[in-house]
């Protein structure tokens, strides 16, 4: 009993430690895109800019005691606060028991943590800033000093060349071309390719291709509402002002990148081996 009350309690500091860093995700989200400081400036309600105090910043249950309302202002909480400190506990949770107590561990749970605060800001404003690219640069320097890549194979310094020119320099040379990828994907992937090596780079790629498939049946159930509603007059221009929305390709490829980061073995396995049975 003691020693699965002493595991609740771990399980719990973990949650806890994560949910911290899944609001600085909020910050970084919030100040990025507007230029501001997110390591200046003490934490404050968006609507009446009233400084909160200690008890308003407990992670995720602090939206629940205050019934999602401010304070001092009793304005509506954005749901996005708690949901992004429930992201950051569940990831902190998914890396300990992925790759136990380890350093790998902290790697881990460091480059979801970059992967999804950009990802959030890449689908608001269409771009990535630098500074994410230097973040997963960073996790690559790491994953070189901790040894084997997410715990389970060797990257050797010549894969992680070739995987940063093997996706972004195809990327680069068609975006010129057609302009089809933006600078900041291009640059994600070349970073990326330093992270995990040229294999799981390609895998990471299609990954966050296939996943994006998603999003172009979304356009084809949005073109056919559209028709049924009459809110267009034929499909094809249902289709035409469904093109017109806005498409972020950084959230599928850090996707890809997660789950290449993870999985990239076990895939590319089973792709080869349904070519050599």
């Amino acid at each position: 009993m003691p020693e699965k009350v002493a595991l609740i309690l771990f399980l719990f500091l973990i949650f806890m430690m994560g949910a911290c860093i899944g609001s600085f995700y909020n910050v970084i989200t919030m100040r990025v895109p507007i230029k501001e400081s997110f390591t200046k400036g003490r934490s404050h309600c968006p609507k009446c800019k009233h400084d909160l105090s200690a008890l308003d910043l407990v992670p995720f249950f602090s939206w629940i005691f205050l019934r999602g309302k401010c304070r001092y202002c009793k304005e509506k909480i954005s749901f996005r606060y708690p949901l992004m400190e429930l992201v950051g506990g569940l990831t902190a949770l998914f890396s300990v028991w992925k790759l136990g107590v380890t350093p790998n561990a902290l790697l881990l749970f460091y480059i979801i943590s970059v992967l999804v605060t950009l990802s959030i800001i890449d689908q608001e404003t269409m771009e990535i800033p630098n500074g994410f690219h230097l973040a997963i640069f960073i996790a690559a320097i790491f994953s070189i000093w901790f040894g084997p890549t997410f715990g389970l194979i060797e990257v050797s310094l010549l894969d992680r060349a070739i995987g940063f020119l093997v996706v972004s320099l195809p990327m680069y040379i068609l975006a010129v071309i057609t302009g089809g990828f933006g600078g900041g994907d291009i640059k994600l992937m070349a970073a990326a390719g330093l992270l995990l090596g040229w294999k799981a780079t390609v895998c990471a790629f299609f990954v966050g291709v296939f996943s994006a498939a998603f999003y172009c049946i979304y356009i084809l159930v949005y073109a056919l509402i559209a028709v049924v509603k009459k809110t267009a007059p034929s499909f094809k221009e249902g289709m035409a002002n469904a093109m017109k929305m806005p498409f972020a390709f950084g959230p599928y490829l850090s996707f890809g990148i997660v789950v290449s980061y993870l999985y990239s073995t076990q895939i590319i396995s089973f792709y080869l081996g349904m070519f050599l049975k």
